[in-house]
């Protein structure tokens, strides 16, 4: 069970030029900037999520978590949040009712939507720019690419 959301980053041909530039400064070691963006917009949406859910035993908060895809031939990072099932349903690492609770509730037939309600589009958008601008000046600092900077910053202002 997963509720997917996309988020695309799209600068227009100067930023697209910039990241060239920049080449492997910005990909690094495991995904580099975008990677660094995606998890501090996920770290936001796993504690709301955390907040959010309906705590009986505790079990399904804990199994709330965050993870990447590991994927080297592919041009996307990808990072989940949101809880694990667990191998069997006495495992207690994982809960696998989280779907139920998520859409249909309880005893009211009414759902919890804590995951739903976690994911903040505008909010969560504006983390990964604010993270990705950031990370782009550092590295155009880095390298000493002036125009790469600067459009690290212009990309901070929006």
């Amino acid at each position: 069970m997963s509720i997917k959301v996309s988020v695309g980053v799209i600068g227009g041909r100067e930023l697209e030029k910039a990241l060239q530039e920049l080449g492997s400064e910005v990909a690094g070691k495991g995904g580099g900037l975008v990677k660094n963006a995606l998890n501090a917009a996920g770290r936001d949406v796993e504690a709301r999520m955390k907040a959010n859910v309906p705590v009986d035993t505790g079990r399904l908060q804990r199994s709330i978590i965050r993870f990447r895809e590991r994927n080297p031939r592919r041009l996307s990072e990808i990072v989940y949040v949101g809880p694990k099932a667990g191998k069997t349903r006495s495992d207690e690492s994982g809960a696998w009712y989280a779907a139920i609770v998520e859409f249909q509730g309880g005893k009211g037939g009414r759902g919890a939507g804590f995951m739903r309600r976690s994911i903040h589009h505008d909010q969560d958008t504006a983390t990964i720019r604010r993270n990705l601008a950031t990370g782009i000046e550092r590295v155009a600092r880095k390298v000493g690419n002036k125009n790469a900077q600067a459009i690290g910053a212009r990309i901070k202002k929006l």
